[in-house]
């Protein structure tokens, strides 16, 4: 099997969405609009699997947001284990775009199985593919928690003016490389829908904003490593009484230990066993939360709303939506249960 024929078995992948016992089906299911090139599946190949002449078979397990994208992506099964095709696949997300299912003519979240399969290389063992392996060379990542990132206001007007005229929304998908310190360069597109509107150059000027990890949990510096990043532009941004933002994905909650100790001895004296309380909040710098008001508390009169407010400070939201939104700037309603242990809590 050629170079040619190669790639193309690598580009066949199939999808099925699947629904929560009692829910109606949609009316349509998720169908492809966009999915990587064959070349973009080579390019994250794991490099050591090439050199090896091994190919893998990967499912993610995805929930295809309101808008078509990906969102909480996880690896399913990954086949060998171990050998990087998981995070592999992982890394292809932002280039991954669907029409959304309908429920009653609207469109509704949905969750996927996405089965990937990489090709066993009919190639000698060793063979060099230039991109094999990696994005341009580079090692690409996956599933990046951004220190900073954008914020609403600078996605907002960073909105191209072509775009803003039309009321285009679109979405951009860029291949980045890190520079040293976590930062950012040399920015090129792999998606941009629709071209024409500057949707592209848009994204990438707000590349600088962002923050990643300098170097990874074994030690390895970030530096020359890949990241693919997804971008929304959505034209009700532009209205000022509208905030469009990405389904939250926590970096940080609260542990059950922080819980407890906030419970407010006045409840558990009375024996009050749980409460639940939702707080708003708009999402700050690094994803903190910040600026938060109770908003319903039950039961009330003892003190859980204020004990919610303090634990508010533990929560923190990745900067970055998995589906290309700003979250920094965002408002945010948070549910906060609070729940003592069955055993009563030692003296």
């Amino acid at each position: 099997m050629g170079l040619r024929s190669l790639a193309i078995a690598l580009c066949l992948l199939t999808a099925g969405a699947a629904w929560a016992e009692g829910d109606e089906k949609p009316d349509v299911r998720a169908n492809w609009l966009q999915r990587p090139s064959e070349r973009d599946i080579m390019a994250v190949w794991p490099r050591e699997a090439w050199a090896k002449g091994v190919g893998g078979r990967v499912t993610l397990k995805c929930r295809v947001s309101l808008r078509g994208t990906l969102t909480d992506c996880t690896v399913a099964a990954e086949e060998p284990e171990g050998a990087g095709f998981g995070e592999a696949a992982l890394a292809l997300v932002p280039q991954f775009l669907l029409k959304p299912g309908l429920r009653d003519g609207k469109p509704v979240e949905s969750d996927i199985g996405i089965p990937i399969r990489f090709a066993t290389p009919d190639l000698p063992t060793g063979t060099y593919i230039p991109g094999a392996g990696t994005v341009g060379g580079k090692t690409s990542l996956s599933n990046i928690v951004w220190l900073e990132a954008p914020a609403y206001e600078e996605v907002v007007a960073a909105y191209p003016r072509k775009a803003r005229e039309k009321r285009q929304n679109g979405r951009v998908a860029l291949n980045c490389q890190f520079k040293g310190g976590g930062r950012l360069g040399y920015c090129q597109t792999i998606q941009e829908e629709p071209s024409g509107y500057g949707l592209a150059a848009a994204a990438k000027t707000l590349t600088p904003r962002f923050l990643g990890p300098d170097q990874l949990p074994n030690g390895d510096s970030t530096k020359g490593m890949a990241a693919q990043i997804a971008f929304v532009f959505d034209s009700d941004m532009l209205d000022a009484d509208k905030r469009v933002v990405g389904k939250p994905s926590w970096a940080r909650l609260p542990t059950g230990t922080e819980v407890v100790a906030g419970y407010p001895a006045a409840a558990a004296k009375a024996g009050v066993r749980g409460a639940r309380v939702v707080v708003g909040c708009t999402v700050a710098a690094q994803g903190r939360l910040a600026t938060c008001a109770v908003e319903s508390e039950e039961p009330t009169g003892y003190g859980f709303g204020s004990s919610a407010l303090t634990l508010a400070g533990s929560f923190q939201v990745k900067p970055w939506s998995d589906e290309g939104l700003p979250m920094i700037g965002a408002k945010l309603r948070v549910p906060i249960r609070f729940q003592l242990p069955d055993a009563p809590p030692a003296p």
